[in-house]
């Protein structure tokens, strides 16, 4: 076989578990985790169970991966939004880091996290994957300007902490959004975060 033609067969190969997962994600977002069966992805994404059988041995692969995608778009877009930035400050950082979290495609990790409260084999297989997600968003959070004077365990705790209250918040708009309260909330966070920063640094 040439080497055009393993590229080809790869970029094809490529082209379907994207088309699968953007799907995955889709799905997940518009209907809800419990909802998302096979059928439904492979009508949505123009794949055949078989073909997408030959890439993936079950829901929960699909799913995993789908989660996984989901966390480098979160980080490939909180890096670029900082990059635009240049040295961001920690108010910039929170606004992305609030953008990224109402992000459509950040429901499904919520999804999941729910879901995986009563699947063991969910639970196990998303926890890998978080840890080098939350990884990604220490080293992320350490290129803030402002955040060198943190030790790595008050980082974690500071970046843990406010992924916390974005979460919740973010789940709670969808039946009592409050903008005036979400607005004023962020201010006080930054005013926290800011003074913590000023008192590691004395």
């Amino acid at each position: 076989m040439s080497g055009q033609q393993r590229r080809s067969q790869q970029e094809r190969r490529e082209t379907t578990i994207g088309l699968l997962i953007d799907a995955t994600i889709d799905t997940i977002s518009e209907v809800g985790y419990a909802q998302t069966s096979l059928g439904a992805v492979c009508e949505r994404s123009g794949v055949s169970k078989g073909g997408l059988f030959r890439h993936f041995d079950s829901r929960l692969d699909l799913v995993v991966a789908a989660a996984e995608e989901v966390a480098r778009r979160h980080t490939q877009s909180v890096r670029a939004r900082f990059a635009e930035l240049r040295a961001p400050t920690i108010a910039d950082a929170m606004r992305v880091m609030r953008e990224r979290h109402r992000a459509v495609d950040n429901v499904v990790w919520f999804e999941l996290l729910v879901a995986a409260r009563t699947d063991p084999a969910l639970r196990s297989r998303l926890s890998a994957t978080w840890q080098w997600f939350f990884a990604e968003i220490q080293q992320i959070a350490r290129t803030v300007r402002g955040t060198e004077v943190f030790s790595d365990a008050d980082l974690e705790l500071l970046v843990n902490t406010l992924e916390h209250t974005f979460d919740g918040e973010t789940i709670r708009r969808e039946i009592a959004p409050d903008p005036v309260v979400e607005d004023r909330r962020l201010e006080l966070l930054v005013e926290f975060a800011e003074f913590l920063a000023a008192r590691a640094g004395r």
